[in-house]
């Protein structure tokens, strides 16, 4: 069994357990996640199958997004909800279009401290192990990209009291986040809930409950719950090889491409132009003539042209 399911993961779950659990409804696959969630976070977690475990690298890559509660005022020392209470501040008065314009500032790239409870590593070690044993390790600030940040509901002298989405890079910390827009606004605060709402080309209306999938999978409706794997590779341009190319780039050798073959590639969502990618030497799907994904290629150029290199051969 191979392809992809896409989790709507409850609160209270870590991701593992979700892997846990439907390892458990496909004996002797191999199963794994791609982009962990806290356990008191909710939403999109994609879950692979089969071959699509190789390709679980590419889907971190994607962009995801998140809709955010953040409580002003207390800081914790975890960031979130589930933190010790370890400030306290008063709340000023805040008009929404001042909260705007402070978000406003936290678009494109910027820098984060990891928070303490992590799984950023020093010495080999988690820093949530440190921060369990009392110790306080060192933490080097990360970039991240923050794609777009949009208010969605203000509610002074409520809690939360601000509701935002967030589109971000991989490896941005949205406890940070709220963190670093508490102060921004001068009082501190902290993540009281979160939801991713996509991953890459997937959203929450792909996604299916645990108990769901269960039932899903007890009717036996597998088409109905799993996803090809080479959905989660839309973003790459897709090409259409004869069997002698594609045994080529299953041998390792690289093929060259056509001007045809790269000028038929069509428009993308958020690209100006599939060719413009060709160019720049991303990755690209790779296809038999019927139809059939065969694997994932780098686009390079080469004098004279562009050629294609094989990164994962996926077919069986």
């Amino acid at each position: 069994m191979d392809g992809i399911i896409v989790v709507n993961k409850p609160c209270g779950l870590t991701s593992h357990q979700v892997v846990q659990a439907v390892r458990r409804l496909f004996p002797g696959t191999r199963v794994g996640h791609s982009g962990t969630l806290d356990p008191v976070a909710t939403g999109v977690l994609p879950v692979c199958l089969g071959r699509a475990t190789r390709i679980s690298e590419f889907i971190i890559e994607h962009p995801k997004t998140y809709r955010a509660a953040v409580t002003l005022g207390k800081i914790t020392d975890t960031d979130d909800c589930e933190g010790k209470i370890i400030g306290i501040s008063t709340v000023p008065r805040l008009e929404r279009n001042r909260i705007e314009e402070i978000l406003t500032g936290f678009q494109g790239t910027i820098e984060q401290l990891p928070p303490r409870y992590s799984a950023v590593k020093y010495r080999g070690k988690p820093l949530y192990k440190w921060a369990r044993n009392g110790q306080e390790a060192p933490r080097k600030i990360r970039q991240a990209k923050i794609y777009w940040i949009k208010l969605l509901e203000f509610n002074p002298g409520g809690e939360p009291q601000l509701v935002i989405d967030v589109k971000c890079s991989k490896g941005t910390y949205i406890r940070t986040l709220a963190l670093d827009i508490g102060q921004a606004l001068g009082c501190g605060g902290h993540l009281q809930s979160l939801s991713r709402l996509a991953v890459g080309p997937y959203n929450l209306g792909d996604a299916f409950t645990p108990e769901r999938i269960e039932r899903l999978c007890q009717e036996k409706r597998f088409e109905e719950l799993i996803r090809p794997m080479d959905s989660a590779l839309s973003v790459m341009p897709a090409f259409y090889l004869k069997q002698d190319r594609v045994e080529a780039l299953k041998n390792g050798q690289t093929v060259k491409l056509t001007d045809s073959e790269i000028k038929r590639q069509p428009e993308y969502d958020g690209l100006e132009k599939r060719q413009e990618e060709v160019k720049m030497g991303g990755k690209a799907r790779i296809y038999g003539q019927d139809g059939s994904f065969k694997a994932i290629a780098r686009l390079e150029e080469n004098e004279p042209g562009v050629r294609l290199k094989t990164l994962k051969y996926l077919a069986p």
